[in-house]
Parts: structure tokens; C-alpha cells; sequence
């Protein structure tokens, strides 16, 4: 048979990784994650860490690789890629005859294994053949291990059960067939139960909907493009609007077994009937559509027996239509994407819910469950791996919320797997407490960033669902605080009532326990942030601070902000990111918004990173530590041209190029490394290390989205200052280097903010744009260069830094009870020492001699971290090298 012949990316292994120097990994992939799936795994015998893992391959079209496209792009789909079908075969051994495993042909690139494998070693590999015929080509053998400490692991059923489960009577979404009296008994006496009916008879009273705008909006004068934006947007929550009446009255008949109820439902659903999306544009786009799907997969399973047979017929050829609208574009392609965020965050969850009631009734609904529940098998979550975050950051994370929650309900009321049971899911309280606490800003990254100035109503009802099912006390505190704080978010009917209504238990306790006795520090590897608290249990009382740097790239919703800094302070954001998001393909976007110029973190000539997963970071180093916490950032592969041609392409849709001129190129960096620290006492070390192939100018940037910038007159050609005044207290940022660099401060951005897409915020007002403020300190042209800042946040005064000395490039500064020796001549080993007397705490990066409490100390490891402390009389030493996020562990080719 021929081999399928198709570009593979290459990761090299660990061992043959270059390095720089001892401890220090240097990844020469070109990428972590790619967009669209362009190697398989597992491979090369690595021990996947689970007994089942997900075998995932590249797609093809029968020709070349599948290439990126995505619901919503303006990419065109590959024609092809429902030409093909897939098989994989599986056995002990590289001729396939013991214990083989072979999967039934199938139309999508995954195939989780719902079985425990034996340990040992495993070899697998895919085959396809073209739509009509037999003629199968086959990939390489790949291999891997399955290690004995995983043979306990619960492993999911297979689909023929899954769909076996399916074929109850109706109703069947949430195994209501068998838990309907229990739903409806449990819920009797709950105050929440029966406000919800009362809501449920007041919307009984409302007129039936009619195919209008939401809102309307002038688009005299618009492009193309911006008039297909501005359509969305005047249509933007139709389908919800309309929808979510027949599926609340539904949830009311079952909660009161009341015929009126139902009644009103299926007159809302038969009107819905008529809404058909070749004629009218309300419910054509993608959420609209899948939003109506949903409710009238509500109807029909919930008012099955109130439907006469040609009435059944209707819904199914309108639920058929509307769900093909979504399938037909899934599978051999979505399954492969990095994360294809309109069906993850709404469609898929759409689709599932219409298709379980009809998948006995209509053929292809087996088909689209099969293909649902492999893919959730084999990518949930998406853009996480265990750890719990979010690559996206938080303002898109609530996007996904109402999928994460009821796709998990779902899908564990079909297999009977409890996935709220997942490593990513009991980290997800650790997520949300350090990224996002309450009373405090978030790390202020990615799309919509601006819009979470503190906890917001959608994240504490989140937050609140998810400790229905996990059993964390760090997670009840947190949800105690936010309806303490905000007791207004959890008034009326909201997303997660249904949620609340299916785990309803009247005498369930939520213990609470506050985060006095956690680590004040906390790495997200997986996601690349790293989160800081001076007191987590007093997040608007507290100094945090974030070091971010995304092992995928700028992907999605994510933004190239490899190694960029966020500084909240008593609950705000001072320093951090800037700009406002509006729309992938408009100026401010591509220019500035999602770019390294709207970051606290590096410039090389004016250039910032590379938009797209090209354009990486990682973390390869923290220590959390009782005075000192420790970060390590590395964005040595996020510089250089852009190569995504999702990106490209939103540039050629408003006709822009991305050039030097407006801040895209290759200047040629070759190395980023970003030491972080924060200290007891309200300081923030920022250490970093530059090198390009060329000399270049560099610029280290800081921006404060809700204060004023102000320059300080600087006595030296090699320092810089700046300071914010916050209405508690004071900012000062003081930025040392070896050579002459210069401070500029301003508040105008690159690319101005327009609100053409009309967007709104709390109440409906007009979102405004305003100006923010920016600070850049730019070096002369250098090939390797060093900067140090010291950042000190203060209720009164700062502290005066004290100069203690300065020869041959090494600093000896003295801030408050700190003394900081740093290495800042780019041409000799980077050094940097921290050390607190009254503390009893010391940090060491480098060759500096180590003496700590009068004795002297040396690394274990060569090109070490290392932090000393004294715990009375015992001295606790961590010490750490880079390692590698599991990504570049297990899923490399």
C-alpha cells in the first residue's frame, strides 16, 4: 500500500535539544501547537501518561494535509475533506497480530481508545481511502508505552454503549426518562424551583417572537466586510432570545408536570418552525441556527407525546436541516483545530442537545453523536491539558463556560464517566482563585480582557456551578466571597439554572476554607502564566502580579504577549495590557490590540512577536516561596514574520500587509528570557536577558489601562523612571541597564480604538474608547542587551533605590530591607542575586557567590535557580533548571 506522504513538524527530543548553557532548554520547534493537526501521537515511545490514550493524526483530503479554516473565517473550506475515510489499527506488536485493535471505518482523524490497554509497548497507525473505495494508504507504524501506575484509571465506555444508552424512550436529555419523577420531587420545596415557575407563568404572557433585530445599526457607508460584522451584531443573541422560552417552559412542566407549561412550549417551538434560515438572515449565522436547533431538540423530546405525526415529521426535517448546517462542516477538519472557538464555546453544545432526542428518528443523528462524543474524548479541554487554564485568558474563558459545564453534564449522563472528575476539572478551583480572585482583577490577556475590571457576574455563576460538583473548600470560600461581594449576580433566572436544578440536594454542605495556607504562588505551565499574591485570602488588599508566556502562541483569542508582565494592586489593573477588542479584521486589531505593542513585555526595533502559533512562549522555571516568588519567562521563538495564514488572511481582508512600518518583521532575536520576582514588602524584579543576531534597538514596555503614565527626570543616561498614582497609593518603576537608554510616555495608541461595531457594556451603553497610557524605555542598537526594572507599590511613599555599586556592569542596589546584585553588560554571564536580611530569604541566577547566613552555598545543578529561606531553624532550599511544558513532553514528533 502507499504511505500516506504528508509535512510533518518536527520536536526534537529532550536529550537532543540545544542548550545555551547547563539547566537552560532551547526548543527549536517551530511550533507547540500547530492550528491544524500536522503530526500524530502518540509516537516514538513515549509513556503517555493515562492506560487510553486518544490516537490523532493530520487529516488529508485525499491529495495534501487539511489545512487551518474555522466556522466564521473568511478562508475558504477545503471542498475535499468529506472525500476520505479513516482507519486505525492498533496491536503489541509492529506486524499487527497480538492484541490487535481495529477500529470501524470512520470520517474523522481521532480515535480515542475506550479500553484500558495492557503496560507495555503499544504500535498503532491510520490508513484512508477515498469516499466509494477500497483502495487504502497507510501512515509509518508509530509506538508508545502505557505505564502499570495507570492501570487503575477509569476508562470511558466505547461508542456502541454510548449510543446503546441513547435509544430510551424520550425524555432523554439528562436522563430525564429515568431521574424525571426525582427531578421533579427533589425540587418541590426549593426556594429556586419555584421562583423559576413564577418566571416561567409571567413568560407564558409574552408575544410570540417575530424575525426583527435585535438592534438596529446604521451601515450607510460601510465595507463589506464591516456591514457583515455590523449584520451579526444586529442579530447577535436572536436565536437565544427566541429560543430560550421553549426550553425554560419545558424545565417548568417537568419541575410541575403542569400541562400549560407544555402547551405554551410547543406553541413558541411551532413558531420557531417557520423561522427558516434560507429566507431569513435572523437565524442563519452559526450561533442563531444552532441556538433554534437547540430549543426545538427541547420540544421534541420534552413534548414528544404532544406532537401528532406529521408535526414529528416537521421538526425533523427542520431539526435535520439546522443540524447538517453544523455537521456537515465538522468532521475531518474540526476535530483537528487547535480549538474552533465558535463550536467549542456554543455550536457543539447546540448540536448535541438537538441531536439526542432525534438520534433514533433521524438516520444521521447516530452519526453526529458518534462524532460528538469521540471528539469530546479526544480534545476536552481544548485549550487547557490538566493544570486548569485557559490559553485564551479569562475575558474569552467565560465565553466557554456554559459548554464546559453542560457538555460535561451531558455527555456524563450518556457514559455515566463523571467528567467534572478530570485532573483539568479539580484544577480548575486553583485557576480561577489564582488567576481571577475575588474582589480583584484578572490577568488581563487576550480577547476582551477590558471588559472584566473585577470578578463578573458570568464567572461567579461559573464558579458556583462548578462547586456543585467538586468538592473543594478553596472553591467555596471563593464563591462565598463573590456573593458576599456581589450578591446581585445570583438574583433571577440565569445559564446555570438548569445545572442548579439537576444537582439540586437540600442538605449538601459547601465547606469553606480561605487560602491563607496555599502557596503564594502558582504556576499554570500548560497555559503559561504564572500568578503571584502577597495575600491570596485579601486579593483587594494584596499586591499580584503575572508572567505570561503561552506555549501556544497567539492562537484564537490569545494575543503575542509572550513574557509580558500584569501588576494588579488592591483589586486593579496598573500595570499590563492595552487597547479594546472589537473585531478580528479591523486595524486597531492587527495593528496594535492583540499585538506585543499593546503588552508590558519586549520590542526589537519596534517589532513584536509573531501573530499565530508560530509566535510561542513557555515557562520554564517558578518557586514559590514564603518571601520571594520566582518566575522564569522564555519567548526566544515568538519574534520574526508571520507565518499563519489565518492571520495573513485578516490582513488581506482590509487590505493591510504586515510590515515593519506598522510593527510586524523579523528582528532576529534569538534570545528572551525573562527572570520575574516578587518580594514581601510590595516589590517586583524584572530581569532580562536579550540577544539578537543583529544589533537592534530595544525597548522594554509598560502600560497602565486605567491610570496616568508620568516620566521622571533621570540623572543618568542609564536609568529611567516613571511613576502611577493609583487612589490608594503610588507606582514607581525604575529601569537600570549598562548603556544609554531613553524613556518615552504617552498616551496615544499605534493604531486608533473605533467602537464601529457599536459594541455595549452593563445597561447597554455605548462602550468608550479612551485613551490609555504607555511608557517605552529604548536602548542604543545592541546585539545583546539587559534590563533591569524595579517596580515598588506603595500605600505612601516608594523607597529611595541606593546605588551601592556599579563597576564592570555589576549593580549593587538597596531598596527598603532588598539588596539586589544583577549583572546587567550583556556581553558577560547574566547574575542576578536577591537578598532580605530581615527576610531571611535569598535568591541566585548565575555565577555570583552564594552566602547565606554566614555559610556558603553552591548549585547543584549547573545554570540553576535557586532560593534559600530560613523557616526558623530549618532553611528550606528549591532549587529548579527549565522544564519543558507537556506539550513538548508527550505530543512531539
Amino acid at each position: 500500500m502507499k504511505k500516506i506522504i504528508i509535512p510533518i513538524f518536527t520536536l526534537l527530543s529532550l536529550n537532543a535539544l540545544a542548550q545555551q548553557q547547563p539547566g537552560v532548554i532551547k526548543p527549536t520547534a517551530e511550533k507547540l501547537h500547530a492550528r491544524v493537526r500536522e503530526w500524530p501521537y502518540p509516537v516514538n515511545g513515549i509513556t503517555v501518561p493515562t492506560n487510553a490514550p486518544a490516537l490523532l493524526w493530520p487529516a488529508t483530503n485525499g491529495k495534501n494535509m487539511v489545512l487551518p479554516m474555522e466556522s466564521g473565517s473568511e478562508v475558504p473550506e477545503d471542498p475535499n475533506i468529506g472525500n476520505v475515510r479513516y482507519q486505525v489499527m492498533l496491536a503489541r506488536d509492529n506486524a499487527f497480530k497480538t492484541s490487535l485493535i481495529k477500529s470501524d471505518i470512520q470520517s474523522w482523524a481521532v480515535y480515542p481508545l475506550h479500553q484500558a490497554l495492557q503496560p507495555g509497548k503499544w504500535f498503532w497507525k491510520y490508513g484512508y481511502a477515498l469516499k466509494g473505495t477500497n483502495k487504502w494508504s497507510w501512515s509509518p507504524v508509530y509506538d508508545f508505552k502505557i505505564d502499570a501506575k495507570y492501570s487503575s484509571q477509569k476508562v470511558s465506555p466505547p461508542l456502541a454503549e454510548v449510543l446503546k444508552r441513547n435509544e430510551a424512550q424520550h425524555p432523554r436529555l439528562w436522563n430525564m426518562h429515568a431521574i424525571g419523577n426525582e427531578f421533579y420531587s427533589n425540587n418541590l420545596q426549593n426556594p429556586e424551583a419555584k421562583k423559576f415557575i413564577g418566571y416561567a407563568e409571567k413568560l407564558m404572557k409574552a408575544p410570540l417572537p417575530t424575525e426583527k433585530p435585535v438592534r438596529d445599526i446604521d451601515t450607510t457607508g460601510k465595507t463589506s466586510l464591516e456591514k457583515k460584522g455590523l449584520m451579526d451584531r444586529m442579530y447577535h443573541d436572536f436565536g437565544d432570545i427566541v429560543g430560550s422560552p421553549v426550553r425554560d417552559l419545558c424545565i417548568a412542566y417537568q419541575l410541575t408536570h403542569d400541562d400549560r407549561f407544555i402547551v405554551d412550549a410547543k406553541r413558541r417551538a411551532i413558531n420557531l418552525l417557520g423561522m427558516d434560515p434560507d429566507k431569513h438572515y435572523a437565524t442563519r449565522d452559526d450561533f442563531n441556527n444552532g441556538a433554534v436547533l437547540e430549543a426545538l431538540g427541547w420540544f421534541y423530546d420534552v413534548g414528544y407525546d404532544r406532537l401528532t405525526s406529521n408535526e414529528k415529521d416537521q421538526f425533523k426535517k427542520m431539526i435535520k436541516k439546522r443540524a447538517k448546517v453544523i455537521f456537515d462542516h465538522l468532521p475531518n477538519r474540526f476535530e483537528l483545530h487547535v480549538s474552533d472557538n465558535h463550536v467549542w464555546q456554543i455550536t457543539m453544545r447546540n448540536l448535541a442537545i438537538g441531536t439526542i432526542p432525534v438520534v433514533n428518528e433521524i438516520p444521521e443523528a447516530k452519526e453526529w453523536l458518534s462524532y460528538l462524543y469521540e471528539v469530546w474524548s479526544a480534545r476536552f479541554p481544548v485549550l487547557g491539558t490538566t493544570d486548569g487554564g485557559w490559553h485564551e485568558g479569562n475575558g474569552y474563558f467565560k465565553v466557554n463556560y456554559r459548554s464546559i459545564i453542560y457538555l460535561s453534564q451531558l455527555f456524563g449522563d450518556c457514559t455515566g464517566v463523571n467528567y467534572f472528575k478530570l485532573p483539568w476539572m479539580q484544577s480548575l478551583p486553583d485557576y480561577m482563585l489564582y488567576t481571577n480572585p475575588p474582589k480583584s482583577a484578572s490577568t488581563a490577556i487576550g480577547d476582551m480582557w477590558e471588559n472584566m475590571p473585577n470578578v463578573n457576574k458570568g464567572q461567579g455563576q461559573f464558579a458556583e456551578a462548578i462547586a456543585l460538583k467538586i468538592n473543594n473548600p478553596y472553591l467555596n470560600w471563593y464563591v462565598n466571597e463573590v456573593k458576599t461581594n456581589n450578591p446581585e449576580f445570583f438574583t433571577g433566572n440565569d445559564d446555570y439554572l438548569l445545572f442548579r436544578l439537576l444537582n439540586y440536594k437540600p442538605a449538601q454542605q459547601f465547606p469553606q476554607k480561605a487560602p491563607v495556607d496555599l502557596p503564594k504562588s502558582k504556576l499554570f505551565a500548560d497555559v503559561g502564566v504564572e500568578a503571584m499574591h502577597g495575600d491570596l485570602a485579601k486579593p483587594d488588599q494584596e499586591l499580584a502580579s503575572y508572567l505570561l508566556s503561552s506555549p501556544f502562541g497567539s492562537s484564537g483569542h490569545g494575543h503575542a504577549a509572550q513574557n509580558a508582565i500584569t501588576v494588579n494592586y488592591q483589586g486593579k489593573v496598573v500595570l499590563g495590557a492595552s487597547g479594546y477588542y472589537s473585531n478580528f479584521s479591523d486595524k486597531h486589531n492587527l495593528l496594535y490590540y492583540r499585538t506585543s505593542r499593546a503588552y508590558s513585555t519586549i520590542l526589537a526595533d519596534s517589532l513584536g512577536q509573531k501573530l499565530g502559533e508560530e509566535g510561542y512562549g513557555w515557562i520554564p522555571r517558578a518557586i514559590s516561596g514564603k518571601h520571594i516568588q520566582y518566575a522564569l519567562g522564555d519567548a526566544s521563538n515568538a519574534y520574526g514574520d508571520i507565518k499563519s495564514e489565518f492571520w495573513l488572511d485578516r490582513f488581506k481582508q482590509i487590505n493591510l500587509v504586515p510590515t515593519p512600518a506598522n510593527g510586524h518583521g523579523n528582528p532576529h532575536v534569538t534570545l528572551y528570557r525573562r527572570h520575574m520576582l516578587q518580594l514581601d514588602g510590595n516589590y517586583i524584579i524584572l530581569y532580562d536577558e536579550l540577544e539578537a543576531e543583529k544589533s537592534v534597538k530595544w525597548t522594554t514596555q509598560f502600560h497602565s489601562p486605567n491610570y496616568t503614565i508620568e516620566a521622571q527626570k533621570s540623572e543618568k543616561s542609564v536609568q529611567q523612571h516613571f511613576t502611577i498614582k493609583t487612589e490608594t497609593g503610588q507606582l514607581d518603576a525604575s529601569i537600570f541597564a549598562n548603556a544609554a537608554i531613553g524613556l518615552k510616555v504617552h498616551h496615544n495608541f499605534t493604531e486608533p480604538a473605533v467602537n464601529w461595531m457599536k459594541l455595549t457594556g452593563s445597561g447597554g451603553k455605548l462602550r468608550e474608547y479612551k485613551d490609555q497610557w504607555h511608557a517605552g524605555i529604548t536602548s542604543l542598537p545592541a546585539q545583546k542587551f539587559r534590563f533591569l526594572t524595579l517596580i515598588q507599590v506603595k500605600n505612601g511613599k516608594t523607597e529611595i533605590i541606593k546605588t551601592l555599586s556599579d563597576a564592570n556592569g555589576l549593580y549593587h542596589l538597596q531598596v527598603g530591607d532588598w539588596e539586589i546584585q544583577v549583572q546587567l553588560d550583556g556581553n558577560k554571564k547574566a547574575s542576578l542575586q536577591v537578598l532580605g536580611k530581615k527576610a531571611g530569604s535569598l535568591f541566585n541566577y548565575g555565577d555570583l557567590p552564594i552566602t547565606f547566613n554566614s555559610k556558603i552555598y553552591k548549585p547543584a545543578m549547573p545554570g540553576s535557580s535557586i532560593l534559600l529561606e530560613q523557616n526558623g531553624a530549618k532553611l528550606n532550599k528549591q532549587e529548579v533548571i527549565d522544564k519543558l511544558p507537556d506539550v513538548a513532553i508527550y505530543d512531539k514528533e
